[in-house]
């Protein structure tokens, strides 16, 4: 499935979003509520073991700027190898993070694996942003204004991209 958090500029949808990984800036925290997640209420985890259960495993994110989120010292493979928690290293690691390039569109990925992120455009930015966010095949795939820096074209591309992907992955996105 798919839902749309919608809201004026400064709203709260991005902290609303952070929350369910948490993920809240230092200021930031539940007062009140839950937020349930597999039966269980994931706001009232308080330590940072709690969260890594489902940070980036069983929770993604998809961030709205590809240049905060990417290290600018790191070729772009070995960020999505690094992400893999499945117990993939080495060669292994490096053959999935391909694998993943691939299926989000980056052309020739043995190459681009190697390459750093200002050697890309923006919109193979976010393609790479998003090939580290589904890397270890979550269920859930939370998109906060994945296309806000791109052109019309590539974001419609970009939109295309995040349908094929929650149908290959069985995702549920959250935009």
């Amino acid at each position: 499935e798919s839902l749309a958090i919608v809201g004026e500029s400064g709203s709260g949808k991005s902290v609303l979003t952070k929350s369910f990984m948490g993920m809240l800036d230092g200021n930031g925290h539940i007062d009140c509520g839950t937020i349930r997640f597999d039966g269980e209420n994931i706001a009232a985890y308080t330590t940072e073991k709690e969260w890594l259960k489902i940070r980036g495993k069983r929770i993604a994110m998809v961030f709205q700027d590809p240049m905060t989120a990417l290290s600018p010292l790191m070729p772009v493979g070995k960020q999505i190898a690094e992400t893999l928690h499945q117990g993939l290293r080495g060669r292994a690691a490096k053959q999935r993070a391909i694998e993943i390039l691939r299926n989000v569109g980056i052309v020739n990925p043995e190459k681009r694996y190697k390459q750093y992120p200002h050697e890309f455009s923006g919109g193979m930015r976010q393609r790479v942003v998003i090939a580290i966010a589904i890397a270890c095949n979550p269920e859930i795939l939370i998109c906060d204004e994945p296309t806000t820096a791109l052109d019309v074209t590539i974001q419609a591309q970009i939109l295309h991209l995040l349908r094929d992907l929650q149908k290959q992955y069985g995702l549920t996105l959250i935009y």
